[in-house]
């Protein structure tokens, strides 16, 4: 057996002092701005992932408030929202065989990645919940509360994570010759005060009911789900502002490299290990069936590839974006893929211990 929960060494996170924090945000803009300047895909998110990443690593005290965090996940659920214009409520009909597809991957992922896991020595539980790629809170939360290792989950979460964000983005760089856009969103709307007013109000009570009544990615689903109802309804068609958006990426990309904050390579390598062998398995899978199945779906490989991609909903939708894709397709799939996943896992994972008749 291997990173069993006797054995895993817990970690010690520094505390999020303004001092922390300051620094990290410090680290994640310097990263930030040197991948603008080599006009790398999606450079405030990545570059801050980057630096925070390996600084937290070597040791440096990474941080970030949660708070600052969900506040700037809203700002990037009101931009996503903005993909959702009056002309895209037809489409979203068609989209069931693709969401379709979703499922049955989800439904593969449940059963091969926890049988590898429990192969490779973890428990079923801990195997179980960092197979399922949905939200690293809401795993590691209900994994725990069913026996599973938290540190071994979050862990395995916030590998996944990284790896998608890099992996898909300089894959388009090398292959499908990507080139950045001027701005985040084209075309680019003068923001009025009404506009500013309702989109503020969007992130503020998006975010507020999102967390309320815990929302499956809440601090995402509210403002998004707010921003497209004004946007489908024709009251406004803008968005933030690029300046704005880029800060976000970057606490966002931040907050994802501090999650590595007093962990070795040599304490967790084994558990490191085995996150990065699922997570390229998951996307050795989703990116087969994106080109397998696009033809038949009539929907463009890229796009599918990011719907299916088992990465974070906020980063996956970020790369739709930066790709110049369908933002409102793969937004919805990954709202879908968290809702699903959120709300069966609990009842799957009690159905598997059944079968097993409740051994590990």
């Amino acid at each position: 057996m291997i990173d069993t929960p006797t054995q895993t060494p817990k970690v010690k996170l520094p505390v999020a002092s303004l001092h922390n924090i300051a620094l990290s945000i410090t680290l994640g803009i310097a990263g930030g701005w040197v991948f603008y300047s080599l006009s790398l895909p999606l450079p405030w998110m990545l570059g801050a992932m980057a630096t925070t990443s390996v600084a937290a690593v070597l040791g440096l005290p990474m941080a970030m408030s949660k708070y600052l965090r969900h506040i700037m996940i809203a700002v990037i659920g009101v931009l996503l929202g903005s993909a959702f214009t009056p002309a895209l409520t037809s489409q979203i009909l068609q989209w069931t065989l693709s969401l379709t597809v979703l499922a049955i991957f989800l439904l593969m992922l449940a059963i091969i990645i926890p049988w590898c896991l429990q192969r490779a020595g973890y428990d079923r539980p801990t195997a179980f919940f960092s197979a399922l790629p949905a939200g690293l809170t809401e795993m590691t939360t209900v994994g725990s509360e069913n026996g599973g290792n938290p540190h071994i989950i979050a862990l395995t979460h916030t590998v996944r994570i990284l790896i998608v964000a890099f992996t898909i983005p300089f894959l388009m760089v090398l292959f499908a010759g990507y080139e950045r856009p001027e701005t985040l969103i084209v075309p680019a709307f003068e923001i009025s005060t009404v506009d500013i007013a309702m989109l503020t109000a969007c992130a503020v009570v998006g975010l507020w009911l999102g967390i309320r009544f815990r929302f499956p990615a809440g601090s995402l689903a509210g403002p998004l789900a707010l921003s497209a109802v004004v946007h489908v309804s024709g009251l406004t068609a803008s968005s933030p502002p690029d300046s704005l958006v880029a800060i976000a990426q970057v606490v966002l990309g931040t907050s994802v490299g501090s999650r590595f904050a007093g962990l070795t390579i040599a304490t967790m390598k084994k558990t490191l290990t085995l996150a990065v062998a699922v997570t390229l398995g998951m996307l050795a899978l989703s990116g087969t069936g994106a080109v397998l199945l696009a033809p038949v779906l009539e929907i463009h490989p890229m796009a599918l590839m990011l719907a299916l991609a088992p990465g974070g909903v906020t980063e996956m939708s970020l790369m739709a974006l930066a790709l110049n894709q369908d933002i409102a397709f793969v937004t919805t799939h990954h709202l879908v893929r968290i809702g699903l996943i959120v709300m069966i896992a609990p009842a799957t994972f009690a159905a598997f211990q059944r079968l097993h008749g409740d051994k590990n």
